[in-house]
């Protein structure tokens, strides 16, 4: 009994500083890869390689050959915790081309995601989720994108009736305004159901709706998503990406404008560094109020 009041008070504290989770506590998916979590988790549009699986499904169409992503983070400082997620996508069929050539698309692409988060609760025991997705994405056109996400998930532990499992489906679509003014919308959890053993829940749905302004003197991008959840807006986040050199070197800065739960700003930034196929970011964040606290993450990806 005093080891699950221990899982389950780890699990529900830190569910509403992240703004999601199943209303049973488990399945906190906090982020992806660091890139996108150094936006500030703006990265409904800005994103546009394999990890786009989880920010935004209708983006994997930008995936002109396979790419892979690798990512770790240490999700509770001084704890023996970890967390790991693993995406490979690709493009398939023909291209789709703007007019003015700034804009080129598959016509489908599809990827696969995996994570799995760890954690070990005092006496010894081990709390373990796991995550397995696909997800796919069709352009409409060459400025109208939409991606269909599914993934499922399962929780174990050496806890007595502690254990669950579920799925979740997402929806997202991107369009391109202007050749610098894009837009889009995510429905993240539209539809779940998670199985206790005792019980069923869900996973609170949230809309996403993005906006980016980008490519400001081929150097600056920026976007602003706002976050509504049961009606209410819940968050606002704002990224900003400045490349000081095409393909090598990228910083990101971002922040989570919490307007729900204990409202209050986490900050973010981050660097990317590429060369060839290869690319590695780093992410930064602190969040004095989070049970998870100090965030740092890291993500390999390799485009073939």
């Amino acid at each position: 009994m005093l080891h699950t009041a221990i899982a389950a008070a780890v699990l529900i504290v830190s569910a509403p500083a992240a703004g999601g989770g199943s209303r049973g506590g488990t399945f906190i998916l906090r982020g992806w890869d660091a890139r996108g979590q150094a936006l500030g988790g703006a990265a409904a549009l800005l994103v546009r390689d394999e990890s786009a699986a989880h920010w935004n499904p209708a983006n994997l169409v930008f995936l002109d050959a396979p790419q892979i992503g690798v990512g770790a983070m240490n999700p509770v400082p001084g704890l023996n915790a970890y967390s790991n997620v693993l995406t490979a996508g690709t493009g398939l069929l023909d291209h789709r081309s703007s007019r003015d050539g700034r804009v080129r698309v598959r016509r489908l692409a599809v990827a696969l995601s995996f994570s799995r988060l760890g954690l070990e609760l005092a006496g010894g025991s081990r709390w373990n989720e796991g995550t397995a997705g696909v997800a796919a994405a069709f352009s409409i056109n060459n400025h109208n994108f939409i991606g269909l996400g599914w993934r499922a998930m399962k929780s174990w532990t050496d806890l007595e009736d502690a254990g669950a499992w579920g799925n979740a489906f997402d929806l997202g679509f991107t369009t391109r305004l202007t050749g610098r003014i894009w837009l889009a919308a995510v429905a993240r959890d539209g539809w779940s159901t998670i199985h206790y053993p005792h019980r069923h829940e869900k996973i609170d749905p949230s809309l996403v709706l993005a906006g980016s302004f980008e490519r400001i003197f081929d150097r600056f991008s920026t976007e602003i998503d706002v976050v509504l959840r049961a009606g209410e807006l819940h968050s606002v986040l704002c990224g900003a990406e400045l490349t000081l050199l095409d393909r090598v070197l990228a910083i990101q800065g971002g922040a989570d404008v919490r307007m729900a739960y204990h409202s209050r700003t986490i900050p973010w930034f981050g660097v990317r560094a590429g060369y060839g196929g290869g690319a590695i970011s780093l992410a930064f964040g602190f969040d004095p109020e989070d049970a998870f606290g100090r965030q740092t993450r890291v993500s390999l990806g390799y485009g073939f």
